[in-house]
C-alpha cells in the first residue's frame, strides 16, 4: 500500500504545491476527527457502542502511517524535482533552473570504505524541462593536477536493459527522465573484460579529493565543484578538517 501513499503524495504535490499540501493534510486530519465524533454521537443515540479504545488505537496508527507516507513521499518528490527543503550545496545557482537539474556532488561511491579500491562515482540529475534535451558531453576535472575524466551515462536498450555507454550513444533525453553519469577510475581488469581495477584510496585522494563537474547540453553548461569534505564519510581521518597528531620530535 506504500505505493498508493507515494502516488497520492506525488499527485497532491503536483496539484497543490508545498504550502497548500500542508494545509491539505491538516484539513484532512480535522475532517477525519469531526467525522469520527459525528459517528460516535450517532451510535450513542441509537443505543449502540460508540468509539472504543481500540478504535482510537487503530485510527491513530493508520493516521500516522498515512501522514508519514504522504510527507516522506512529498519530500522525496520535491527533492527529485530539484526543490530540496534544506537545499544542496550551491543550490541557488542558475544550473537548477534546468533544463537539467543536477544533484550537487556525487550520489554514491563504489568502493572506498574499509580500504577497498575506489571504482566509480555516480552523478545524478533529471530533465526537469518540457523539452527533449541533447546531453553533449560531461566530465570531471581534478583541481589537484588538472586531470580530466570523461563521464559515461547509463542508458536503456529496446528490452529495458541498463547499459553504461559513452554519452554520444544515447538519444535525446525525454522530459522527466532521470540521468545517471558514471566516473570510472583505474586501469582495465585484464582478467575481466569491461571491468576496472579501481584506484587505491591514497592514489584516489591524491588526485580526486577536489574536482569540478561540468556537463553541457544543447541549452546550457552546468558547473559545480566538489571538495574533500564530501569524502570525509568514506575516508575518515584522511581528508577534511580533523585533529592530527604532532610529530614525534615535538612531544
Amino acid at each position: 500500500m506504500s505505493w498508493l501513499a507515494n502516488y497520492l503524495a506525488n499527485l497532491a504535490t503536483r496539484l497543490l504545491g508545498l504550502t497548500s499540501m500542508i494545509w491539505f493534510l491538516l484539513v484532512t486530519v480535522v475532517a477525519g476527527l469531526l467525522g469520527l465524533v459525528g459517528w460516535h454521537r450517532k451510535r450513542i443515540k441509537e443505543g449502540k457502542p460508540g468509539v472504543q479504545n481500540w478504535h482510537l488505537l487503530l485510527t491513530g496508527i493508520a493516521g500516522t502511517w498515512i501522514f508519514l507516507s504522504l510527507t516522506l513521499g512529498a519530500a522525496a518528490y520535491w527533492i527529485y524535482q530539484g526543490q530540496s527543503f534544506v537545499g544542496l550545496a550551491n543550490s541557488a545557482t542558475k544550473a537548477d533552473e534546468g533544463p537539467i537539474s543536477w544533484l550537487r556532488g556525487f550520489s554514491s561511491m563504489e568502493g572506498g570504505l574499509n580500504g577497498l579500491n575506489v571504482f566509480a562515482l555516480t552523478f545524478q540529475g533529471a530533465n526537469i524541462s518540457k523539452e527533449h534535451i541533447e546531453l553533449k558531453t560531461a566530465h570531471i576535472t581534478s583541481l589537484i593536477d588538472g586531470t580530466r575524466l570523461e563521464l559515461e551515462i547509463i542508458g536503456n536498450d529496446a528490452d529495458g536493459t541498463s547499459t553504461l555507454v559513452p554519452i554520444n550513444r544515447v538519444q535525446l533525453i525525454a522530459p522527466g527522465a532521470p540521468i545517471e553519469l558514471i566516473a570510472k577510475f583505474g586501469p582495465p581488469d585484464p582478467n575481466n573484460p569491461g571491468k576496472i581495477l579501481g584506484l587505491e584510496p591514497k592514489a584516489f585522494l591524491d588526485k580526486w579529493r577536489q574536482f569540478s563537474f561540468e556537463a553541457i547540453d544543447n541549452k546550457k553548461t552546468y558547473i559545480f565543484e566538489v571538495n574533500e569534505r564530501a569524502f570525509m564519510v568514506f575516508f575518515k581521518g584522511k581528508v577534511g578538517p580533523r585533529v592530527t597528531l604532532k610529530p614525534e620530535n615535538e612531544k
